[in-house]
């Protein structure tokens, strides 16, 4: 089901906003990512981890992301319990509770219920109404070509539990024959009524007809290792899905795990806490039509065929984790490869932890409103647009992406990249943007801009690198308001024809350059002792550089060397406050003034404009 931007959520004030916040994350506690290829001479890749205070989020107060003990309880007696065998297309009871007739065997009352065997053409029916029923499937296979394997018509809840050391399978026909009318029955597993599986046991459910597993209130997964493949959706729960452990591995025709309430906004949402989601989808991988919550899961998403399906139509959607309202990760693995956006939401994305690897076809992470990233790791191997928010705050993390356009993109940017890649371009919630970079490590390969803001940009902290652009009509800064440097670490390396400067600098200067280099050649900044200031190393050409750094000052004359080799440097090239052996003279740069170099605030043509303080070398020297 694709979300629409219409299906946003109403919105608490600031104060709220922040307490809900810390309620469905971590105490607004802070966690450390240790960076294992950012230089420890600079600020470590995910310092913070912290909340973002700021970030406008949906109201959560009405959600209940935890799952109750009753759900979670695996454990049973046979004694007092009834026990069902399986053969053919009938059972043997032994026990109360359970009549078989006409190929369906229907449990009518509350108590536990003991499954072995197996059957074909049978039906297993709950009519339970107001009761709690666990069924214990210990060995047990049904297959119903008919209809559904197991229908809870009326119930307070089931649970399934799968007993320890056995494989459970269940299944339906590729068409329903319904004996009660009831069409809206299209799920081997369907239950109207609130549903849990757990167990240390395995849990096989093939949906031939459409779905997998539909729960038409809230569907819980405490535990056990289920393995869905589905014609349409995997696992469909209306109100909610929580999935606490376990392992499953979903294989659908169209999205794998959804939340689909539209008409209440405290329902509709999906968890997922410590548990492995192995999901492999037509469309979405996970979609919330509300908030979507991940806390320290392993998640292993391909949507719509992954990265290189990204030319498929665009009528459907195929991104890797959705929410129609906000998202939240706050630790775990994500491994996603899709088609459209590989995060997506209609509201508010906030990243305060977690290893993401991530290629696809549309945008890296996409927010309508506001775009937090406090804490992670994010390898973005491929994508359109990397970042792209109504307004983005990056406050720790490290972040290495190669966009076929902009970097970072703030409320649509500069210039046509709004318009999106194949998918079109998502809307957002306000036409002007803001960037806000406090902390962090950011390495930025692009085609298009590097960091591109409708509004302004701030940056007071954190490491920003930026390779790109190499053709004339995207510049690796594009702003419309201001870009002002208080703190922090900026390197850009592009192309001459759009480049600019920061628009304003306090406690460091910042410089624009004409200076050439290669991709794959070091980029040093060297000061008057000979000691490299910042270096960086970049994956294209470049013309023009902009460089700010704590050891870049006003009345002071640096030296740009090219292809040296930098002592300390990661994986980027990257190093501040350290040496250099080799290389090549490039340039050389007189600071004169806090932000030394033509550009600002209009974008445009003459920004680079060769005006004075442009940094021109002396005599044989690339100015």
């Amino acid at each position: 089901m694709k979300t629409t931007p219409d299906n946003r959520k109403k919105r608490l004030g600031a104060t709220a906003a922040v307490l809900g916040l810390c309620l469905i994350l971590t105490g607004c506690t802070a966690h450390k990512t240790t960076n294992e290829t950012t230089s420890t001479q600079s600020q470590t890749a995910a310092e913070t981890g912290a909340v973002i205070d700021d970030l406008d989020t949906a109201d959560v107060s009405g959600m209940d992301f935890a799952i109750s003990d009753n759900d979670a309880d695996a454990t049973y007696s046979e004694a007092g319990a009834t026990l069902i065998t399986l053969s053919g297309s009938g059972a043997t009871v032994n026990g109360n509770g359970a009549t078989i007739s006409d190929a369906v065997l229907t449990i009518s009352k509350e108590g536990t219920y003991i499954l072995s065997g197996s059957a074909n053409d049978l039906q297993i029916t709950v009519d339970a109404d107001g009761a709690n029923v666990k069924l214990v499937l210990k060995g047990a296979t049904v297959a119903n070509s008919n209809g559904p394997a197991l229908y809870v018509k009326a119930a307070d809840n089931v649970r399934i539990t799968l007993a320890d050391g056995t494989e459970n399978a269940l299944s339906d026909g590729s068409s329903y024959t319904l004996t009660d009318g009831d069409t809206e029955i299209d799920a081997t597993i369907f239950s109207k009524d609130d549903l849990a599986i757990n167990g240390s046991g395995s849990l096989t459910v093939t949906g031939n007809y459409k779905h997998g597993i539909v729960g038409k209130d809230d569907v819980a997964i405490a535990s056990g290792n289920l393995t869905v493949t589905a014609a349409s959706a995997g696992i469909v729960g209306k109100d909610s899905v929580r999935i606490a452990g376990g392992t499953l591995t979903v294989t659908a025709g169209s999205d794998g795990i959804r939340a689909d309430n539209d008409e209440e906004t405290d329902k509709g949402y999906i968890t997922v806490g410590e548990a492995t989601l192995i999901i492999t989808a037509g469309n979405d991988g996970l979609q919330a039509e509300t908030v979507l919550k991940l806390d320290g899961a392993d998640v292993t998403v391909t949507a719509g065929g992954g990265a290189n399906n990204a030319n498929r139509s665009s009528d459907e959607s195929y991104k890797g984790l959705k929410a129609g309202s906000d998202l939240y990760v706050n630790g775990g693995t994500y491994v996603l490869n899709t088609a459209d956006d590989a995060i997506h939401s209609n509201g508010t994305v906030s990243v305060t932890g977690g290893t993401f690897t991530v290629a696809t076809g549309d945008d890296a992470v996409h927010a309508d409103t506001d775009l937090g990233i406090s804490g992670g790791t994010m390898d973005v191997s491929t994508c359109y647009e990397g970042l792209e928010g109504s307004k983005i705050v990056i406050a720790g993390g490290q972040i290495t992406l190669t966009a076929s356009d902009d970097g970072l993109n703030a409320a649509g940017g500069n210039d046509s990249s709004q318009q999106g890649g194949f998918f079109g371009g998502d809307p957002f919630s306000s036409s002007t943007g803001s960037i806000e970079i406090t902390g962090g490590y950011l390495y930025l390969t692009v085609e298009g801009d590097g960091v591109d803001s409708n509004g302004s940009v701030t940056q007071s902290g954190g490491i920003v690198l930026v390779s790109g652009p190499t053709n004339g009509g995207n510049g690796s800064l594009d702003y419309n308001g201001t870009y002002a440097l208080t703190g922090g670490t900026l390197v850009a390396l592009g192309s001459n024809g759009m480049a600019m400067n920061v628009s304003s600098a306090e406690n460091q200067a910042s410089f624009l350059t004409s200076v050439s280099g290669s991709a794959g050649e070091s980029f040093a900044v060297l000061d008057a002792n000979g000691n490299v200031v910042v270096a960086m190393t970049p994956t294209k050409a470049y013309q023009t550089a902009v460089v700010s750094a704590a050891g870049i000052q006003t009345g002071e004359t640096y030296t740009i060397v090219t292809g040296g080799t930098v002592t300390g440097a990661d994986a980027n090239g990257y190093a501040e406050s350290t040496s250099l052996s080799g290389g090549s003279e490039a340039a050389t740069v007189s600071v004169t003034d806090a932000v030394t170099g033509a550009g600002g605030g209009m974008g445009g043509m003459g920004r680079m404009g060769g005006g004075p303080g442009m940094g021109m070398g002396g005599p044989g020297r690339q100015g």
